[in-house]
């Protein structure tokens, strides 16, 4: 596709690009969603360099660990193919779960808020990994594959792939007009980074199955698809707690009515 983009004169990788550009927008969105709710962000801005280093550092060491790297390769992350995404959510959510039992913040909501802007990100990178040739689909016989013929492109191929990029990318577009329309109407904390969790894991297993770039494999499955079903058990965990939490909380509200009358 277009790995690279002339700026006056200077090539810089699309995928650089384009992670810029969701960061910003995924940012516009956090401070949408807090206004809504009318949440002050200072919590974050207090904690967003520990947060984004836990990121980080879970990040790269989740991508060394998975490769068969020692961890003296940790910091030299120019050397391979650097950071895998999953592990860096995994450190982030950690960390936030951390911290906001530890200021007494509430979890759930920032849950929402958070990963809700990261969707836009999210959808972004798909974006990148495409003008890339990055994270490519196997061959294919639909009449919507792709062909990726520039040289500069990850993979070089005529013969038309699954553009599994943009599968992931129309499927985290509308999980994100969805997970809106829940975190507006929603008044329960916790619902909208619920269902966003569980749905882009079921994503993440299903899509895997049509990519054909190297991947470390687990019981044959991509180390990926693992991770997925992970974080789709928490969400799952998650959502049922507060559909129970949900009822219980109607049946008292019945039952003190009943009691009045």
């Amino acid at each position: 596709m277009w790995p690279l983009i002339d700026l006056f004169g200077w090539y810089v990788p699309s995928y650089n690009i384009f992670l810029v550009i969701g960061f910003f927008l995924g940012l516009a969105v956090l401070f949408l969603a807090a206004r809504r709710k009318r949440v002050a962000l200072d919590f974050l801005a207090d904690h967003f360099v520990l947060l984004f280093i836990a990121s980080l550092v879970m990040a790269r060491l989740t991508n060394v660990l998975i490769r068969g790297y020692g961890l003296l390769d940790v910091p030299f992350f120019w050397r391979d193919t650097g950071f895998d995404m999953l592990g860096g959510l995994a450190g982030f959510l950690i960390t936030l779960f951390i911290l906001t039992r530890r200021h007494s913040e509430q979890f759930l909501l920032w849950l929402d808020l958070t990963v809700l802007a990261g969707l836009v990100t999210l959808f972004f990178h798909h974006l990148g990994t495409f003008a890339s040739g990055e994270a490519y689909g196997s061959p294919t016989d639909t009449f919507w594959g792709i062909a990726f013929t520039n040289p500069d492109a990850a993979i070089l191929t005529t013969l038309p792939i699954h553009p599994t990029q943009i599968y992931a990318a129309i499927i985290t577009l509308i999980v994100f007009l969805t997970a809106a329309f829940i975190f507006k109407k929603e008044k329960t904390p916790g619902h909208a980074g619920a269902f966003i969790l569980l749905i882009m894991a079921a994503e993440i297993f299903l899509i895997d199955f049509l990519r054909d770039d190297s991947a470390p494999t687990i019981w044959l499955l991509r180390f990926s698809q693992i991770f997925a079903l992970g974080f789709a058990s928490i969400a799952a965990l998650f959502l049922y707690r507060l559909r129970h939490s949900k009822q219980a909380l109607h049946e008292t509200d019945l039952l003190s009515h009943s009691r009045r009358s």
